[in-house]
Protein backbone atom coordinates (compact mmCIF):
# COMPACT_ATOMS: atom_id res chain seq x y z
CA UNK A 1 0.00 0.00 0.00
CA UNK A 2 0.86 3.48 -1.08
CA UNK A 3 2.10 5.71 1.88
CA UNK A 4 0.65 8.99 1.46
CA UNK A 5 2.35 11.40 4.32
CA UNK A 6 5.81 10.76 6.20
CA UNK A 7 5.29 12.91 9.17
CA UNK A 8 1.94 12.13 10.91
CA UNK A 9 1.30 12.52 14.13
CA UNK A 10 -2.00 10.07 15.94
CA UNK A 11 -3.81 11.15 19.14
CA UNK A 12 -6.04 9.01 21.05
CA UNK A 13 -8.39 11.26 23.02
CA UNK A 14 -9.34 11.22 26.73
CA UNK A 15 -10.73 13.54 28.79
CA UNK A 16 -7.80 14.65 30.83
CA UNK A 17 -5.01 13.09 28.86
CA UNK A 18 -3.72 12.31 25.30
CA UNK A 19 -2.41 9.35 23.98
CA UNK A 20 0.19 10.74 21.08
CA UNK A 21 2.55 8.64 18.65
CA UNK A 22 4.41 10.21 16.28
CA UNK A 23 5.28 8.50 12.97
CA UNK A 24 8.38 10.39 11.04
CA UNK A 25 9.93 8.98 7.53
CA UNK A 26 9.75 6.26 5.22
CA UNK A 27 10.88 3.66 7.60
CA UNK A 28 8.99 5.60 10.26
CA UNK A 29 10.83 6.92 13.72
CA UNK A 30 8.21 6.30 16.42
CA UNK A 31 8.01 9.00 19.08
CA UNK A 32 5.32 8.14 21.64
CA UNK A 33 4.00 10.60 24.69
CA UNK A 34 1.15 11.81 26.61
CA UNK A 35 -0.09 15.18 27.00
CA UNK A 36 -2.68 16.72 29.71
CA UNK A 37 -5.56 18.73 28.13
CA UNK A 38 -5.23 21.97 30.02
CA UNK A 39 -4.78 24.35 27.23
CA UNK A 40 -1.16 25.34 28.51
CA UNK A 41 -0.07 22.04 27.80
CA UNK A 42 -1.53 21.85 24.38
CA UNK A 43 -0.15 24.29 23.45
CA UNK A 44 3.62 23.17 24.63
CA UNK A 45 2.28 19.53 22.82
CA UNK A 46 1.85 21.82 19.65
CA UNK A 47 5.10 22.90 20.20
CA UNK A 48 6.68 19.58 20.22
CA UNK A 49 5.04 18.45 16.91
CA UNK A 50 6.22 21.32 15.12
CA UNK A 51 9.75 20.64 16.51
CA UNK A 52 9.43 17.04 15.43
CA UNK A 53 8.23 18.74 11.60
CA UNK A 54 4.60 17.43 12.37
CA UNK A 55 1.56 19.25 10.87
CA UNK A 56 -0.54 16.36 9.74
CA UNK A 57 -2.74 15.30 12.90
CA UNK A 58 -5.64 12.88 13.37
CA UNK A 59 -7.83 12.05 16.00
CA UNK A 60 -10.87 10.05 17.44
CA UNK A 61 -14.04 12.22 17.28
CA UNK A 62 -14.41 11.40 20.72
CA UNK A 63 -17.87 13.00 22.40
CA UNK A 64 -16.47 16.55 22.90
CA UNK A 65 -13.42 16.00 24.11
CA UNK A 66 -11.87 16.52 20.75
CA UNK A 67 -13.04 20.20 20.60
CA UNK A 68 -10.44 21.09 23.04
CA UNK A 69 -6.87 19.47 21.15
CA UNK A 70 -8.55 20.84 17.75
CA UNK A 71 -9.13 24.62 18.80
CA UNK A 72 -5.84 25.25 20.34
CA UNK A 73 -3.95 23.41 17.02
CA UNK A 74 -5.55 24.17 14.36
CA UNK A 75 -4.69 27.88 14.48
CA UNK A 76 -1.09 27.01 15.21
CA UNK A 77 -0.96 25.42 11.58
CA UNK A 78 -2.02 21.96 12.26
CA UNK A 79 -4.09 20.36 9.38
CA UNK A 80 -6.19 18.39 11.59
CA UNK A 81 -8.14 15.08 10.50
CA UNK A 82 -10.95 13.88 12.89
CA UNK A 83 -12.02 10.66 11.87
CA UNK A 84 -15.30 8.37 13.68
CA UNK A 85 -14.34 5.97 16.00
CA UNK A 86 -16.32 3.17 14.49
CA UNK A 87 -14.08 3.49 11.41
CA UNK A 88 -10.72 3.42 13.31
CA UNK A 89 -11.19 0.14 15.70
CA UNK A 90 -7.83 -1.78 16.30
CA UNK A 91 -7.08 -5.22 16.70
CA UNK A 92 -9.15 -6.54 19.86
CA UNK A 93 -7.27 -7.67 22.39
CA UNK A 94 -4.41 -5.18 22.14
CA UNK A 95 -6.33 -2.29 23.18
CA UNK A 96 -4.31 0.85 25.02
CA UNK A 97 -4.21 4.20 24.60
CA UNK A 98 -0.60 4.16 23.49
CA UNK A 99 -1.35 1.55 20.78
CA UNK A 100 -4.74 3.00 19.80
CA UNK A 101 -2.67 6.50 18.60
CA UNK A 102 0.00 4.36 16.84
CA UNK A 103 -3.12 2.71 14.63
CA UNK A 104 -4.72 6.32 13.84
CA UNK A 105 -1.16 7.34 13.01
CA UNK A 106 -0.75 4.45 10.36
CA UNK A 107 -4.33 4.74 9.06
CA UNK A 108 -3.70 8.39 8.76
CA UNK A 109 -0.21 7.86 7.17
CA UNK A 110 -1.47 5.75 4.64
CA UNK A 111 -4.41 8.04 3.74
CA UNK A 112 -7.17 5.71 5.06
CA UNK A 113 -8.90 8.33 7.70
CA UNK A 114 -12.04 9.52 6.41
CA UNK A 115 -11.93 12.79 7.20
CA UNK A 116 -15.32 14.14 9.18
CA UNK A 117 -16.34 17.81 8.37
CA UNK A 118 -15.48 20.51 11.04
CA UNK A 119 -16.72 23.96 9.64
CA UNK A 120 -14.51 27.22 10.04
CA UNK A 121 -14.33 28.69 13.36
CA UNK A 122 -17.09 31.56 12.63
CA UNK A 123 -19.39 28.78 12.11
CA UNK A 124 -18.44 26.25 14.77
CA UNK A 125 -19.89 29.22 17.26
CA UNK A 126 -23.03 29.82 15.41
CA UNK A 127 -23.45 25.89 16.12
CA UNK A 128 -23.46 26.47 19.75
CA UNK A 129 -25.98 29.17 19.61
CA UNK A 130 -27.91 27.08 17.07
CA UNK A 131 -28.18 23.75 18.83
CA UNK A 132 -28.54 25.59 22.34
CA UNK A 133 -31.72 26.85 20.77
CA UNK A 134 -32.53 23.39 20.03
CA UNK A 135 -32.23 22.46 23.71
CA UNK A 136 -33.94 25.00 25.25
CA UNK A 137 -36.92 24.27 22.58
CA UNK A 138 -37.07 20.10 23.96
CA UNK A 139 -36.67 21.70 27.38
CA UNK A 140 -39.67 24.36 26.68
CA UNK A 141 -41.60 20.92 25.22
CA UNK A 142 -41.22 18.61 28.35
CA UNK A 143 -42.13 21.70 30.49
CA UNK A 144 -45.41 22.07 28.55
CA UNK A 145 -45.59 18.46 28.91
CA UNK A 146 -45.54 18.60 32.34
CA UNK A 147 -48.15 21.67 32.77
CA UNK A 148 -50.95 19.47 30.79
CA UNK A 149 -50.28 16.71 33.53
CA UNK A 150 -50.55 18.99 36.08
CA UNK A 151 -53.69 19.99 34.65
CA UNK A 152 -55.08 16.30 33.54
CA UNK A 153 -54.54 15.75 37.07
CA UNK A 154 -56.82 18.13 38.73
CA UNK A 155 -59.10 17.10 35.94
CA UNK A 156 -58.76 19.97 33.81
CA UNK A 157 -59.70 19.23 30.36
CA UNK A 158 -58.24 22.49 28.70
CA UNK A 159 -56.69 20.06 26.04
CA UNK A 160 -60.45 18.79 24.98
CA UNK A 161 -61.71 22.40 23.39
CA UNK A 162 -58.77 23.83 22.72
CA UNK A 163 -56.02 22.76 19.97
CA UNK A 164 -53.56 24.45 21.39
CA UNK A 165 -53.47 24.08 25.43
CA UNK A 166 -50.84 26.79 24.87
CA UNK A 167 -52.60 29.16 22.89
CA UNK A 168 -53.86 32.96 23.77
CA UNK A 169 -56.64 31.47 25.64
CA UNK A 170 -55.59 28.43 26.63
CA UNK A 171 -52.16 30.66 28.29
CA UNK A 172 -54.73 32.89 30.42
CA UNK A 173 -56.48 29.91 31.74
CA UNK A 174 -52.88 28.90 33.00
CA UNK A 175 -51.83 31.88 34.22
CA UNK A 176 -55.13 32.30 36.65
CA UNK A 177 -54.31 28.63 37.35
CA UNK A 178 -50.97 29.41 38.47
CA UNK A 179 -52.42 32.55 40.58
CA UNK A 180 -54.51 29.86 42.46
CA UNK A 181 -58.06 30.77 40.70
CA UNK A 182 -59.64 27.22 40.28
CA UNK A 183 -63.36 28.64 39.54
CA UNK A 184 -64.54 27.08 35.94
CA UNK A 185 -66.83 29.82 35.36
CA UNK A 186 -63.50 33.05 35.40
CA UNK A 187 -61.59 30.14 33.83
CA UNK A 188 -63.78 29.85 31.05
CA UNK A 189 -64.43 33.39 30.85
CA UNK A 190 -61.03 33.57 29.37
CA UNK A 191 -61.98 31.57 26.62
CA UNK A 192 -62.99 33.75 23.79
CA UNK A 193 -61.03 32.87 20.85
CA UNK A 194 -62.61 30.01 18.43
CA UNK A 195 -62.28 26.40 20.08
CA UNK A 196 -63.20 23.25 18.53
CA UNK A 197 -66.00 22.96 21.54
CA UNK A 198 -66.29 26.53 22.79
CA UNK A 199 -70.19 25.54 24.15
CA UNK A 200 -68.49 22.92 26.81
CA UNK A 201 -65.49 25.14 28.14
CA UNK A 202 -67.01 25.88 31.84
CA UNK A 203 -67.44 21.74 31.61
CA UNK A 204 -64.02 21.22 30.59
CA UNK A 205 -62.56 23.83 33.19
CA UNK A 206 -64.75 22.16 36.05
CA UNK A 207 -62.03 20.50 38.25
CA UNK A 208 -60.63 19.52 41.71
CA UNK A 209 -57.83 21.58 41.50
CA UNK A 210 -56.09 21.88 44.87
CA UNK A 211 -52.99 24.49 46.44
CA UNK A 212 -50.27 21.82 45.13
CA UNK A 213 -51.81 21.54 41.66
CA UNK A 214 -51.70 25.56 42.01
CA UNK A 215 -48.19 25.70 43.13
CA UNK A 216 -46.77 23.42 40.34
CA UNK A 217 -48.64 25.00 37.86
CA UNK A 218 -47.02 28.46 38.92
CA UNK A 219 -43.25 26.93 39.10
CA UNK A 220 -43.93 25.18 35.33
CA UNK A 221 -45.36 28.35 34.18
CA UNK A 222 -42.46 30.31 35.06
CA UNK A 223 -39.97 28.37 33.56
CA UNK A 224 -42.67 28.39 30.12
CA UNK A 225 -42.13 31.99 30.39
CA UNK A 226 -38.39 31.68 31.69
CA UNK A 227 -37.73 29.22 27.99
CA UNK A 228 -39.90 30.94 25.57
CA UNK A 229 -38.14 34.32 26.07
CA UNK A 230 -34.38 32.83 26.10
CA UNK A 231 -35.41 31.59 22.62
CA UNK A 232 -36.74 34.55 21.62
CA UNK A 233 -33.07 35.99 22.80
CA UNK A 234 -31.13 33.17 20.96
CA UNK A 235 -33.11 33.84 17.81
CA UNK A 236 -32.09 37.67 17.93
CA UNK A 237 -28.63 37.02 18.40
CA UNK A 238 -28.24 34.82 15.90
CA UNK A 239 -29.98 36.90 13.34
CA UNK A 240 -27.48 39.56 13.91
CA UNK A 241 -24.59 36.83 13.81
CA UNK A 242 -25.97 35.63 10.29
CA UNK A 243 -26.90 38.93 9.07
CA UNK A 244 -23.96 39.03 6.39
CA UNK A 245 -25.15 36.37 5.07
CA UNK A 246 -28.73 37.11 4.89
CA UNK A 247 -28.72 36.39 0.71
CA UNK A 248 -27.72 32.84 1.70
CA UNK A 249 -30.49 32.73 4.17
CA UNK A 250 -33.29 34.28 1.77
CA UNK A 251 -32.68 31.60 -0.85
CA UNK A 252 -32.52 28.49 1.87
CA UNK A 253 -36.18 30.28 2.38
CA UNK A 254 -37.70 29.87 -0.74
CA UNK A 255 -37.45 26.11 -0.07
CA UNK A 256 -40.74 25.00 0.83
CA UNK A 257 -40.97 24.74 4.61
CA UNK A 258 -37.59 26.57 5.81
CA UNK A 259 -38.65 29.55 8.05
CA UNK A 260 -35.92 31.85 9.20
CA UNK A 261 -34.95 29.92 11.83
CA UNK A 262 -34.37 27.21 10.39
CA UNK A 263 -32.30 28.60 6.96
CA UNK A 264 -29.97 30.21 10.04
CA UNK A 265 -29.48 26.76 11.83
CA UNK A 266 -29.09 25.38 7.91
CA UNK A 267 -26.27 27.59 7.61
CA UNK A 268 -24.73 27.33 10.82
CA UNK A 269 -24.13 23.52 10.34
CA UNK A 270 -22.92 23.68 6.95
CA UNK A 271 -21.31 27.06 6.46
CA UNK A 272 -22.06 29.29 3.47
CA UNK A 273 -20.16 27.04 0.92
CA UNK A 274 -20.10 23.24 0.75
CA UNK A 275 -16.95 23.29 -0.75
CA UNK A 276 -15.48 20.46 1.16
CA UNK A 277 -17.73 18.12 -0.04
CA UNK A 278 -16.50 16.50 -3.42
CA UNK A 279 -19.90 16.42 -4.79
CA UNK A 280 -23.96 17.21 -3.89
CA UNK A 281 -24.05 13.29 -3.17
CA UNK A 282 -21.67 13.51 -0.44
CA UNK A 283 -23.34 16.68 0.59
CA UNK A 284 -26.51 14.70 0.88
CA UNK A 285 -25.60 11.85 2.59
CA UNK A 286 -23.64 13.74 5.45
CA UNK A 287 -27.17 15.34 6.13
CA UNK A 288 -28.63 12.08 6.32
CA UNK A 289 -30.62 12.29 3.38
CA UNK A 290 -29.53 10.28 0.61
CA UNK A 291 -30.43 6.85 0.74
CA UNK A 292 -27.63 4.05 2.14
CA UNK A 293 -26.50 0.97 0.56
CA UNK A 294 -26.14 -2.63 2.30
CA UNK A 295 -25.95 -5.45 0.24
CA UNK A 296 -24.57 -8.61 0.94
CA UNK A 297 -24.35 -12.09 -1.18
CA UNK A 298 -26.70 -10.29 -3.89
CA UNK A 299 -29.33 -9.20 -1.19
CA UNK A 300 -30.18 -5.72 -0.16
CA UNK A 301 -30.42 -5.68 3.65
CA UNK A 302 -31.92 -2.95 5.65
CA UNK A 303 -31.29 0.26 4.60
CA UNK A 304 -30.93 2.05 7.36
CA UNK A 305 -27.65 3.73 8.18
CA UNK A 306 -26.44 4.31 11.04
CA UNK A 307 -26.54 8.34 12.11
CA UNK A 308 -23.12 8.75 13.03
CA UNK A 309 -21.70 7.02 9.49
CA UNK A 310 -23.84 9.48 7.78
CA UNK A 311 -22.33 12.65 9.66
CA UNK A 312 -19.12 11.51 9.06
CA UNK A 313 -19.12 11.78 5.19
CA UNK A 314 -17.06 14.68 3.61
CA UNK A 315 -14.38 14.50 1.01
Amino acid sequence: MEMVKTHVAGIDVHKEVLAITVLIGPEPAVHQFECSTFTEDLIKCGQKLLDLGVKELAMESTGVYWKAPFNVWAPMGFEVTLGQASHMKTVPGRKTDMNDSHWIATLHRYGLIRASFIPEGEFQRLRLLSRHRVNLVEDLARVKNRIQKVLEDGNIKLGVIASDVFGKSGIQVVELIAKGVTDAQRLADQIYTNLKRRDEAKKALTNYLTKEHCYLVNSLYSQYKFLTQEILNLESELKLKTEKYSHLIEELKKIPGISDVLAMSILAETSDSVSKFKDEGKFAAWTGVAAGNNESGGKKKDQNVDKETLHSENC
